[in-house]
Formats: structure tokens, C-alpha cells, sequence
């Protein structure tokens, strides 16, 4: 069984065959066209040179169609994309990428196949159209920033005979309740069509993006982009795991892994979804296409490419191969990743809450024949570093801190992934052994109602709690109070819990009535655990309220509700 998260997924396989360069810089287009099909008979493709010749008595139907970039004039290749674009490639019910006809032409718009006609190559296609949810999606998308991910609806029918204008086969899930000519999406429920970066795709980000940008329109209408590698599948909740790519010097568009540790993965989640550009198609390498070529890298598609992008030298195989000693293991079923060197919230003690953080420095899996396979954690649990003097601390020991400063302990324990809550995203000292956790703005705590610095652990399974999403948090913590819904009717979700902010807070001597109040920063230890939540927005009482759907496991039995 292996823990790499790195695999192709889906991915195409690379012919693993060295191209002839054509300099495009050089050659007139008649000349590079004729090189083009010496090319193919000297890797061995079959080419039907007469059929293509005679396709051009068709009428192409190409007045507006997007041409394809034509990039880069020195590296070497491996891989013809263009054999991916074929007329024969192309079936009912697929669906597309097509390049955008504005600003920098990327595959970004998608269509759906409904018929293909021969011998004259024509197509009767219907475009898929953003449906964005959200209020900032939405205005992202009425303010005709580029969409390549979320839900799509169908749009406007159109035939064409130009293939220039398709980039790749994409895979989307459809929701319908009616009869739909697709027959590669997954029907579900309700018309519309969801796209998302799947495990082992290569997409482009936008660089320094922000949500805002549709405030800001006439700053960002050029774009520059920062590439990676999808290391897990999308999830509604945990978003997406990534990991930058890099530029090889040397290669037309070979693409690597720089460093042989977690710092170069991270997670998009799903409020920051619209951070993706579009995907580029990739096919991954061996290694053995020729001297240099690290095992693991990608060719990507220079047509969904920018012209100028930064080069690195690429390390050889046997530095590469280093990354083994870095374990990933990824569970479709809890939408979680664990890797090294990352820091995890676990659940322990007498309520069994995530009270406690620990750092993973080995993962060890064992496999009995005919049975599930067993997954230990090996973690070293962070332990507070000494307190600032303005901060109040706990009277006595063995109380758990929730946020401050904390350092990994020599000493390892085992956990396993059921005892996880959720993964932390610390701010490190320069030297990588401190760690510091507090709260952010958006997040949802638990935090002591009645509480002082002389709350005894063997007294907590009588204390009270109240639930609070962060505000600001620029001098102390402004806080709002949630109160919990009723329970939801779904019995397929048990594990979640709807919270919503709170009209009044009542029963509270300390911090009055109001249901927004402040705790200032040196009564940090007020805080117990973060709870896992996303903003959902649902239907109560015939209104549409907005609500906080949070980790029913991370929140505390003795929860007061305002």
C-alpha cells in the first residue's frame, strides 16, 4: 500500500518520446504545418494526410474562433497535445474546455458535445454558463471576471467547425431532473453542472488574488499565474489539497516539484475556489524521456500557458526521489490529507474535544490479509511556551491552552486518524521550531463562559461554554455569540450542527447583553478549541438565514444557548 499523493490521477500518459523542435520563430506556417506531419510519421502516427487535405473543401466555420497560442521557440518536448484535439477524439455527450475569445485566451469557457457530423468535420455544441451562489461569486462573475470552477447552467446552443477552438475534455458532475443528452457527467438532482480540480489534474492560480478584485476592476484585467499540482480531490468542506509547480530550464514546458518537504503544499478552500484559473493539460513523466527529466514531472500544454514564465533548474532524479522520506496518505472519506511535518487539532480527554495540537513525524500503515488497513500517527504533542507578562495564564497545571505559542515535544505518542479534528495552519518562527495559534478573523471557538484563571481540569466536565465566531481580531478579539438551531431533519448528517448569531446574550453578568462583546488579548485563555464550521445559507421558518455549519464533535456538550 503506498502513501504517495502525488499520482497522475486521471492524467493522460506521455508518449515518452522525445519531439523534433520546430522553430517557430523561423518557419512560415506552410513550412511548420509540412514539419508537423514529418514529425508524426517519424514517432510512427498513423495520418491520413488525403482526409486532411480535403477537409478544407468543408466550409470551416471559423470567422470569430479563438486561434491557439503559438509559445515558446527553444526546449525540448516530449508529447504532441495537439493528438488530443483530434477530429476523432470527439463524442456526444463530452464535455470541453474552449479557449476565451478576451484578454489572454486560456481554456477557460466549457461546452457541451450534442452532435458530431462527418465527413465534414462540424459540431452542434451548447455552452455551459457560471451560476455562482455566493453574493461575492456572484458579483465576480456579473463583472466579467474569468470563471472556470463551481456551477455551471446550460446556455446558448452553436455549431462550428473549427477545432482551434477546443482545448480538452473536462469532467464535470450534472445535476438533473430532466432528460439530458450528457453521458459523461454523474446525474444527481438538479439542473446544473458542477466543475472541479480533480487528484492528479495541473492547474494554473492566479497570483495574489483576492475575491475583491471585482471592486477593483481596472487593476486586475491582466493576470499572472502560479501553477500546481491537484493532490486530492475537491471537497465541499475541506476544499482542495495542492502543491506548486515550477518551470524547468531547459524544457519547452516541463513542470517540477521544488523541495522535498510539506512547506510547498497547501489548501484552497471553498470561499477561495474562484483563485483558480483554469486547468492545463499535462502529461506526467517518468523520468525516462531523457537526461535531466525528473521522475514525477509534468509537460504541460503550452497553448494554456502564458508566453513568459520564471525557470528553475530542475534537480535530477536522485534528488527527487528524496520526496519518498515525506509520507502522504489522502481519505476520500474524511476529506482529510496527513503529511509530515504537518500540525493536526486532535481530540482527547474527559469530553473528548480538540483540545490538543501535535505534530506529525511519521505515519505507519500495516495491512492484515482481508482486512481494513490499520493507520497510526506518530505525533509530537505542542506544548505552551512560557506566557507574556501581560497575559493571565492558568493557576494550575494541566489545564489545556487553546491559543499562544508552542513548541514540539521530543517525546511521541501514536494517534490514530479518527482521533483528528482538524488541520492547523500556524504562523512558524524563522527557525521552525515555534509555532503560534490564534484566532482568525471568521473562525468559530468555543470559549468559557464562567470562567477565571482558577479553573481546575478535573472541573471542566461541569464548566459552560458559549460559541463565538471571531469578528476582528486587530487589538482583542471581537466577538459575536451564536446560538444552535434546531436540530436539521437530515439523518444523513449527523455530524454537523447549524449555529446562527445571537439576538441577545442573556443570563451574562460579565459582558452584558449585547450579543457582540469583546475579550481582550490577555484573557486569550478564554478560548477552549476552534470548531470546524463553513457559512451555509438556509431555509428556517420560510426565510433564508445564514448560518454557521460546525463539527458537532468539537463542540462542547454543555453548550449555553442565548
Amino acid at each position: 500500500m503506498s502513501g504517495d499523493i502525488g499520482g497522475a490521477g486521471e492524467e493522460e500518459s506521455g508518449s515518452g518520446k522525445q519531439l523534433h523542435e520546430i522553430d517557430l520563430c523561423k518557419e512560415t506556417l506552410p513550412d511548420v504545418f509540412n514539419m508537423n506531419a514529418q514529425v508524426g510519421v517519424a514517432m510512427g502516427i498513423s495520418q491520413n494526410l488525403e482526409a486532411d487535405n480535403n477537409s478544407f473543401l468543408c466550409d470551416s466555420g471559423s470567422a470569430g474562433a479563438v486561434p491557439q497560442k503559438i509559445s515558446g521557440c527553444a526546449g525540448l518536448k516530449f508529447n504532441d497535445f495537439d493528438r488530443l484535439r483530434e477530429g476523432v477524439k470527439f463524442e456526444a455527450g463530452q464535455t470541453w474546455a474552449i479557449y476565451n475569445n478576451t484578454v489572454d485566451q486560456m481554456p477557460r469557457l466549457y461546452a457541451q458535445i450534442r452532435k458530431v457530423s462527418a465527413p465534414c468535420f462540424s459540431l452542434r455544441i451548447t455552452y455551459l454558463e457560471p451560476d455562482p451562489d455566493g453574493e461575492k461569486e456572484t458579483q465576480w462573475f456579473e463583472e466579467d471576471l474569468p470563471v472556470s470552477v463551481g456551477k455551471f447552467r446550460l446556455g446558448e446552443n452553436k455549431s462550428t467547425q473549427d477545432r482551434s477552438i477546443f482545448s480538452h475534455v473536462i469532467h464535470c458532475n450534472e445535476r438533473s431532473n430532466t432528460s439530458c443528452f450528457s453521458i459523461t457527467c454523474r446525474f444527481i438532482d438538479t439542473c446544473h453542472f458542477s466543475v472541479s480540480p480533480r487528484k492528479g489534474e495541473t492547474w494554473a492560480l492566479f497570483k495574489n488574488w483576492d475575491i475583491k478584485w471585482s471592486s477593483e476592476l481596472d487593476s486586475h484585467r491582466k493576470y499572472e499565474y502560479e501553477f500546481v499540482e491537484i493532490l486530492s480531490d475537491y471537497a465541499d468542506e475541506a476544499g482542495v489539497y495542492v502543491a506548486y509547480l515550477h518551470k524547468a530550464k531547459g524544457f519547452a514546458s516541463v513542470f517540477f516539484r521544488m523541495g522535498t518537504g510539506y512547506e510547498g503544499i497547501f489548501r484552497i478552500l471553498p470561499r477561495s475556489l474562484y483563485r483558480f484559473s483554469h486547468r492545463v493539460p499535462s502529461f506526467k513523466l517518468t523520468g525516462d524521456e531523457g537526461n535531466g527529466v525528473a521522475k514525477d514531472a509534468y509537460e504541460l500544454d503550452e497553448a494554456a500557458l502564458p508566453e513568459t514564465i520564471e525557470e528553475f533548474i530542475m534537480p535530477s532524479n536522485s534528488e527527487s526521489e528524496t520526496k519518498s522520506e515525506h509520507q502522504a496518505i489522502y481519505f476520500a472519506s474524511e476529506g482529510k490529507v496527513f503529511q509530515t511535518g504537518q500540525i493536526w487539532s486532535f481530540h482527547s480527554g474527559y469530553d473528548d474535544l480538540p483540545l490538543y495540537y501535535g505534530r506529525i513525524q511519521k505515519i505507519t500503515f500495516t495491512q492484515a490479509f482481508k482486512q481494513d488497513p490499520v493507520i497510526k500517527l506518530h505525533i509530537s504533542r505542542l506544548k505552551a511556551t512560557r506566557f507574556p507578562e501581560d497575559v493571565i495564564n492558568w493557576k494550575y497545571g494541566g489545564m489545556p491552552v487553546g491559543c499562544g505559542t508552542f513548541y514540539a515535544r521530543k517525546v511521541q505518542e501514536i494517534i490514530t486518524p479518527s482521533e483528528v479534528s482538524h488541520q492547523i495552519m500556524p504562523q512558524t518562527s524563522m527557525d521552525g521550531i515555534e509555532y503560534t495559534i490564534l484566532p482568525k478573523i471568521g473562525e468559530v471557538w468555543a470559549i468559557y463562559r464562567y470562567w477565571s484563571r482558577y479553573i481546575d481540569v478535573d472541573r471542566l466536565e461541569f464548566g459552560l461554554y458559549d460559541i463565538v465566531e471571531i469578528l476582528d481580531d486587530t487589538l482583542d478579539y471581537k466577538v459575536q455569540l451564536l446560538t444552535q438551531q434546531p436540530v436539521s431533519d437530515d439523518r444523513n448528517d449527523m455530524e454537523h450542527r447549524l449555529f446562527r448569531a445571537c439576538t441577545e446574550y442573556t443570563s451574562n453578568e460579565d459582558d452584558g447583553s449585547e450579543p457582540i462583546f469583546t475579550i481582550p488579548k490577555t484573557e486569550r485563555i478564554r478560548f477552549s478549541n476552534k470548531v470546524p464550521a463553513t457559512r451555509v445559507t438556509k431555509e428556517m421558518y420560510g426565510e433564508l438565514e445564514d448560518n454557521s455549519k460546525v463539527e458537532f464533535r468539537a463542540t462542547p456538550i454543555n453548550v449555553i444557548h442565548c
